[in-house]
Protein backbone atom coordinates (compact mmCIF):
# COMPACT_ATOMS: atom_id res chain seq x y z
CA UNK A 1 0.00 0.00 0.00
CA UNK A 2 1.39 3.19 -1.04
CA UNK A 3 2.34 5.64 1.82
CA UNK A 4 0.20 9.08 1.45
CA UNK A 5 1.19 11.63 4.66
CA UNK A 6 4.71 11.26 5.86
CA UNK A 7 5.53 12.77 9.63
CA UNK A 8 8.76 14.25 10.29
CA UNK A 9 10.90 13.51 13.36
CA UNK A 10 10.04 16.43 15.20
CA UNK A 11 6.26 15.34 14.84
CA UNK A 12 6.52 12.33 15.99
CA UNK A 13 8.27 13.05 18.76
CA UNK A 14 5.88 16.05 19.96
CA UNK A 15 2.75 14.48 19.45
CA UNK A 16 4.13 11.64 21.57
CA UNK A 17 4.92 14.20 24.19
CA UNK A 18 1.56 15.29 23.98
CA UNK A 19 -0.12 12.13 24.09
CA UNK A 20 -1.49 12.95 20.89
CA UNK A 21 -0.64 9.96 18.98
CA UNK A 22 -4.11 8.24 18.60
CA UNK A 23 -5.22 11.83 17.69
CA UNK A 24 -3.43 11.79 14.68
CA UNK A 25 -3.17 8.56 13.39
CA UNK A 26 -7.41 9.25 13.33
CA UNK A 27 -6.61 12.16 11.20
CA UNK A 28 -3.73 11.49 8.59
CA UNK A 29 -4.28 8.38 7.46
CA UNK A 30 -5.28 8.95 3.76
CA UNK A 31 -7.24 5.97 2.26
CA UNK A 32 -6.75 3.80 4.38
CA UNK A 33 -2.90 3.98 4.45
CA UNK A 34 -0.77 4.72 7.45
CA UNK A 35 1.30 7.29 8.29
CA UNK A 36 4.82 7.29 7.27
CA UNK A 37 8.39 8.63 8.69
CA UNK A 38 11.95 8.03 8.18
CA UNK A 39 13.09 4.50 9.66
CA UNK A 40 16.06 6.27 11.36
CA UNK A 41 13.49 8.38 13.09
CA UNK A 42 12.95 5.40 15.34
CA UNK A 43 16.29 5.57 17.05
CA UNK A 44 16.36 9.30 16.86
CA UNK A 45 13.72 10.06 18.65
CA UNK A 46 14.01 7.58 21.38
CA UNK A 47 17.70 9.23 21.78
CA UNK A 48 16.39 12.57 22.12
CA UNK A 49 13.60 11.13 24.73
CA UNK A 50 16.11 9.46 27.13
CA UNK A 51 18.08 12.67 27.08
CA UNK A 52 15.38 15.20 27.32
CA UNK A 53 15.53 17.69 29.63
CA UNK A 54 12.48 19.53 28.38
CA UNK A 55 9.72 16.65 28.31
CA UNK A 56 8.22 16.61 31.98
CA UNK A 57 6.45 13.08 31.77
CA UNK A 58 9.23 10.97 29.66
CA UNK A 59 8.02 7.81 30.00
CA UNK A 60 4.61 8.38 28.99
CA UNK A 61 5.92 10.39 25.75
CA UNK A 62 8.34 6.96 25.16
CA UNK A 63 5.16 4.29 25.47
CA UNK A 64 3.24 7.10 23.06
CA UNK A 65 6.17 6.82 21.08
CA UNK A 66 5.74 3.27 20.53
CA UNK A 67 2.26 3.26 20.20
CA UNK A 68 3.07 5.42 17.07
CA UNK A 69 5.26 3.26 15.80
CA UNK A 70 2.74 0.36 16.26
CA UNK A 71 0.64 2.44 13.40
CA UNK A 72 3.29 3.69 11.01
CA UNK A 73 5.18 2.88 8.08
CA UNK A 74 9.16 3.11 8.46
CA UNK A 75 10.57 3.69 5.38
CA UNK A 76 14.23 3.79 4.00
CA UNK A 77 14.96 5.78 0.59
CA UNK A 78 16.50 4.77 -2.05
CA UNK A 79 19.25 5.88 -4.22
CA UNK A 80 17.63 7.92 -6.91
CA UNK A 81 15.51 9.72 -3.85
CA UNK A 82 18.68 10.46 -1.99
CA UNK A 83 20.49 12.14 -4.69
CA UNK A 84 17.70 14.13 -5.06
CA UNK A 85 18.19 14.60 -1.19
CA UNK A 86 21.60 15.86 -1.84
CA UNK A 87 20.85 18.08 -4.62
CA UNK A 88 18.18 19.94 -2.30
CA UNK A 89 20.81 20.27 0.32
CA UNK A 90 23.52 21.35 -1.99
CA UNK A 91 20.97 24.10 -3.73
CA UNK A 92 19.99 25.33 0.11
CA UNK A 93 23.45 25.28 1.11
CA UNK A 94 24.42 27.56 -1.66
CA UNK A 95 21.74 29.95 -0.82
CA UNK A 96 22.34 29.84 3.10
CA UNK A 97 19.73 28.11 4.25
CA UNK A 98 19.00 25.40 6.55
CA UNK A 99 17.67 21.95 5.23
CA UNK A 100 19.03 18.79 7.18
CA UNK A 101 19.05 15.47 5.60
CA UNK A 102 15.48 14.21 7.65
CA UNK A 103 13.74 16.85 5.83
CA UNK A 104 15.04 16.56 2.32
CA UNK A 105 14.91 12.94 1.85
CA UNK A 106 11.36 13.09 3.24
CA UNK A 107 10.27 15.54 0.65
CA UNK A 108 12.01 13.37 -2.03
CA UNK A 109 10.05 10.81 -1.10
CA UNK A 110 7.00 12.95 -1.29
CA UNK A 111 7.90 13.82 -4.94
CA UNK A 112 8.93 10.31 -5.96
CA UNK A 113 6.24 8.23 -4.87
CA UNK A 114 3.43 10.75 -4.90
CA UNK A 115 2.64 11.00 -0.78
CA UNK A 116 -0.25 12.99 -0.37
CA UNK A 117 1.52 15.58 1.89
CA UNK A 118 4.45 16.08 4.53
CA UNK A 119 3.84 17.38 7.88
CA UNK A 120 6.89 19.25 9.34
CA UNK A 121 7.99 20.77 12.55
CA UNK A 122 10.75 22.47 10.86
CA UNK A 123 10.08 25.85 9.92
CA UNK A 124 13.45 26.39 8.96
CA UNK A 125 12.92 23.85 6.30
CA UNK A 126 9.59 25.18 5.57
CA UNK A 127 11.65 28.42 4.78
CA UNK A 128 14.46 26.60 2.74
CA UNK A 129 11.92 24.13 0.82
CA UNK A 130 10.26 27.61 -0.79
CA UNK A 131 13.38 28.54 -2.46
CA UNK A 132 14.85 25.38 -3.48
CA UNK A 133 11.32 23.39 -4.10
CA UNK A 134 7.80 25.35 -4.33
CA UNK A 135 7.20 24.12 -7.64
CA UNK A 136 8.19 20.54 -6.44
CA UNK A 137 6.15 20.31 -3.66
CA UNK A 138 3.98 23.41 -4.13
CA UNK A 139 0.96 23.04 -1.42
CA UNK A 140 2.12 19.48 -0.27
CA UNK A 141 3.95 20.74 3.05
CA UNK A 142 1.65 21.37 6.26
CA UNK A 143 3.45 22.32 9.45
CA UNK A 144 2.70 21.05 13.47
CA UNK A 145 0.05 24.10 14.06
CA UNK A 146 -1.90 22.63 11.14
CA UNK A 147 -2.16 19.28 12.67
CA UNK A 148 -3.02 20.04 15.73
CA UNK A 149 -5.55 23.16 14.82
CA UNK A 150 -7.06 19.89 13.30
CA UNK A 151 -6.68 17.76 16.45
CA UNK A 152 -8.68 20.85 18.40
CA UNK A 153 -11.17 20.83 15.44
CA UNK A 154 -12.01 17.39 15.71
CA UNK A 155 -11.54 16.59 19.75
CA UNK A 156 -11.76 19.76 21.16
CA UNK A 157 -9.76 22.26 23.44
CA UNK A 158 -10.96 20.60 26.24
CA UNK A 159 -8.92 17.72 25.13
CA UNK A 160 -5.95 18.87 23.58
CA UNK A 161 -4.87 22.41 26.05
CA UNK A 162 -4.18 20.03 29.00
CA UNK A 163 -1.97 17.77 27.12
CA UNK A 164 0.01 21.04 25.39
CA UNK A 165 0.01 22.52 29.24
CA UNK A 166 1.62 19.24 30.85
CA UNK A 167 4.41 19.75 28.83
CA UNK A 168 4.80 23.33 28.28
CA UNK A 169 9.11 23.62 27.28
CA UNK A 170 8.30 21.29 24.05
CA UNK A 171 7.29 23.70 22.25
CA UNK A 172 6.76 27.50 23.00
CA UNK A 173 4.35 28.46 20.49
CA UNK A 174 2.08 25.81 21.42
CA UNK A 175 2.36 26.84 25.27
CA UNK A 176 1.49 30.31 24.36
CA UNK A 177 -0.95 29.17 21.39
CA UNK A 178 -2.76 27.31 24.12
CA UNK A 179 -2.61 30.08 26.51
CA UNK A 180 -0.54 27.66 29.35
CA UNK A 181 -0.02 30.34 31.14
CA UNK A 182 -3.49 31.65 32.09
CA UNK A 183 -6.08 29.67 33.60
CA UNK A 184 -8.26 28.79 30.95
CA UNK A 185 -8.36 30.14 27.50
CA UNK A 186 -11.58 29.96 24.85
CA UNK A 187 -11.40 27.57 21.42
CA UNK A 188 -11.81 30.87 19.68
CA UNK A 189 -8.19 32.06 21.35
CA UNK A 190 -6.43 28.86 20.62
CA UNK A 191 -7.71 29.03 17.46
CA UNK A 192 -6.82 31.98 17.06
CA UNK A 193 -3.27 31.75 18.57
CA UNK A 194 -2.62 28.75 16.18
CA UNK A 195 -4.22 30.78 12.65
CA UNK A 196 -1.74 33.48 13.43
CA UNK A 197 1.03 31.14 13.43
CA UNK A 198 0.00 29.63 10.27
CA UNK A 199 -1.00 32.67 8.59
CA UNK A 200 2.47 34.13 9.13
CA UNK A 201 4.44 31.01 8.11
CA UNK A 202 2.19 30.83 4.73
CA UNK A 203 3.00 34.47 3.79
CA UNK A 204 6.63 33.31 3.93
CA UNK A 205 6.18 30.23 2.16
CA UNK A 206 3.51 30.12 -0.08
CA UNK A 207 4.34 27.94 -2.61
CA UNK A 208 4.73 25.29 0.23
CA UNK A 209 2.63 25.34 2.77
CA UNK A 210 -0.44 23.56 2.57
CA UNK A 211 -3.10 26.54 2.44
CA UNK A 212 -5.25 27.46 5.67
CA UNK A 213 -5.74 24.46 9.14
CA UNK A 214 -8.66 22.37 7.45
CA UNK A 215 -6.47 19.38 6.81
CA UNK A 216 -9.80 17.24 6.37
CA UNK A 217 -9.82 17.88 2.49
CA UNK A 218 -6.80 15.89 1.73
CA UNK A 219 -6.35 13.52 4.27
CA UNK A 220 -10.22 12.23 4.47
Amino acid sequence: MPESVLLDNDVALKISCYSLVEQTTSIVAFDEAPPAMLGVGRFVIRNRLERSSNVSDVTSAKDAFERLLQTTVLLEPNDEELAIAADLEEKATRQGLELDGGESQLVAILMKRACELLITGDKRAIAALEKVASDLVAGRVACLEQLIAQIVHLAGVAVVRPRICREPKVDRALTSCFGCSQVDASKDDVVAGLSSYIGHLGRSAPGVLFPGSDLSSIVT
